[in-house]
């Protein structure tokens, strides 16, 4: 194992700090842009988080049954009528799926990638959820 480049203090410190955020924002009842956009900036705080931990020789520990994760929040979920297009939220829910793969090996570098791989798909869906509010909002 290579010197660790960050101590682990700072690390878990920010791993912390990433995790409230990413909590916060799953359970959050905005409405989607507002909470896509607060998805997409608590993942790439965590896809940070996360490659400081590495950068500390931190490693992870495998969660059994993440991998099952299926959604993070039932509004997020393809059980709910989203907002926007299909096609960005297939990506959103491949994503969503690949955390959860990740958490379930523990492998960081690869959970870091996951999370980074959210970021512009939730930006998308909150660009094409604020333009849908805007056009029903003009129509109304």
């Amino acid at each position: 194992m290579s010197e660790a480049v960050v101590s682990t203090q700072s690390a878990v410190e920010q791993l912390r700090k990433a995790d409230q955020r990413w909590n916060e924002a799953i359970r959050a009842f905005d409405d989607y842009p507002t909470r896509l956009r607060n998805l997409a900036q608590a993942a790439d705080l965590r896809s940070r988080a996360l490659t400081l931990a590495h950068l500390a020789n931190i490693t992870g520990k495998p969660r059994p049954g993440a991998g099952g994760l299926r959604g993070l929040a039932f509004e997020l979920s393809a059980a709910s009528d989203r907002p926007g297009p299909k096609a960005a939220w297939q990506r959103f829910d491949r994503a969503v799926k690949e955390i959860g793969a990740a958490l379930e090996e523990g492998d960081i570098p690869r959970t870091a990638s996951a999370f980074s791989a959210l970021v512009p798909i939730a930006n998308e869906l909150a660009d094409a959820s604020a333009q849908d509010q805007q056009r029903l909002h003009r129509a109304g």
